[in-house]
């Protein structure tokens, strides 16, 4: 299947969702914090990152942990989660998808797969 990046500061409140993917057949790779992403995301490369929305809210953007995985590779799809879906939020103009965070483990993995399918034709956008 494919390897996902898995990034938010909570892990433990994601353990479903990682399950949830890891069950589905891929690789998932977890980080807690942007330098972890983006030092996992060097090592190998992901074929989608799923993204806590307020992970890294520096007023910098080169701090910004969706904008440096957008700058290290604009195709690869980012879905954000957060509590705050609603909301405007700086770092959403970086997402290609964005969950709310509690929704449905199946509803990941539908977005996962959806996103997946979009790249493999060049329908995901790069920034």
């Amino acid at each position: 299947m494919a390897t996902v990046l898995f990034v938010d500061d909570h892990t433990c409140g994601s353990r479903d969702l990682i399950r949830t993917l890891r069950t589905a057949g891929h690789d998932v790779n977890v980080a807690a914090d942007a330098d972890e992403a983006i030092g996992l995301f060097w090592l190998q490369p992901a074929d989608i990152v799923v993204l806590d929305c307020r992970l890294g809210r520096e007023s910098d953007p080169a701090g910004d942990p969706a904008a440096a995985l957008r700058r290290l590779s604009p195709d690869t799809p980012i879905i954000m989660m957060s509590s705050y879906c609603g909301v405007p939020c700086p770092q959403l103009r970086y997402a290609d998808a964005c969950l709310q965070k509690g929704d449905t483990s199946s509803n990941l993995l539908r977005t996962v797969e959806v996103m997946l399918c979009a790249r493999r034709y060049g329908l995901c956008r790069s920034a």
